[in-house]
C-alpha cells in the first residue's frame, strides 16, 4: 500500500490530473478525484472531489478511509496547457463549498470532466441511462408476454430511472451549447 506522497510521485501526478478510483471488490462505477497539488501551508497534499455532501477538499484522515473503500484505477491527466491547467484549478476551487451533487446531473464524472474540459458531463450516466432503458423495455416485453404484472411495474421503474438519466445527459448537453452560443 502506498502512501499518498508515494502514489504522488509513482503516477507523476501533477495539479488538475484526475485519479478514477473504484469500489474494491467489484465496483461498477468510477469516482473521480481531483489532485489540486501540495498545500505548502499546510504541508499536506489535497484532492478535491463531488461527493453526495456536496464538493470538498478531502481532509488527510478521510483520504485514507477513502482509500480503504475506493482503489485507484487508473490516472486522468489534465489535458491542456499549463495556462489551461491554472485555470482548470481556480474552477476546481471555485466550487469548493458547494452543495449540489445530483446523481445524474451532477456528480464526480461532472465535476472531473467540468475541471478538466469545461463541460459538465457523465459518460456513466449516459451510460447508465441507455442500460436501464434497454433492460426495462426488455422486461416490459417479457412482462406483458406472461402476464406479470409485477415485472411490468419493475420495467416502468427502470425505464423511468433510464428516461431521467438520458435527459440529464440531455440537459447537459443543450445548457453547454447555449453557453458557448449556439441554438
Amino acid at each position: 500500500m502506498y502512501t499518498i506522497e508515494q502514489f504522488i510521485i509513482a503516477n507523476d501526478l501533477r495539479p488538475a490530473d484526475a485519479v478514477v478510483m473504484t469500489k474494491k471488490f467489484f465496483g461498477m462505477l468510477d469516482h473521480y478525484v481531483i489532485y489540486l497539488g501540495k498545500n505548502h501551508r499546510k504541508n499536506q497534499h489535497e484532492f478535491v472531489a463531488n461527493y453526495t455532501e456536496g464538493i470538498q477538499v478531502i481532509p488527510p484522515e478521510q483520504l485514507d478511509n477513502f482509500l480503504q473503500t475506493l482503489q485507484p484505477k487508473e490516472i486522468e491527466k489534465f489535458p491542456g496547457n499549463e495556462f489551461q491547467r491554472v485555470n482548470a484549478l481556480e474552477r476546481a476551487k471555485s466550487r469548493i463549498g458547494e452543495k449540489a451533487y445530483q446523481l445524474f446531473s451532477n456528480n464526480c464524472e461532472h465535476f472531473k470532466n467540468w475541471v478538466h474540459h469545461g463541460i459538465p458531463i457523465s459518460k456513466q450516466v449516459e451510460v447508465a441511462g441507455k442500460s436501464f432503458a434497454v433492460v426495462g423495455t426488455a422486461a416490459a416485453l417479457i412482462g406483458l408476454a406472461k402476464n406479470n404484472k409485477a415485472l411490468v411495474i419493475l420495467a416502468v421503474i427502470l425505464i423511468i430511472i433510464g428516461a431521467i438519466a438520458l435527459a440529464a445527459v440531455q440537459k447537459n448537453e443543450e445548457q453547454q451549447k447555449f453557453s458557448e452560443g449556439g441554438s
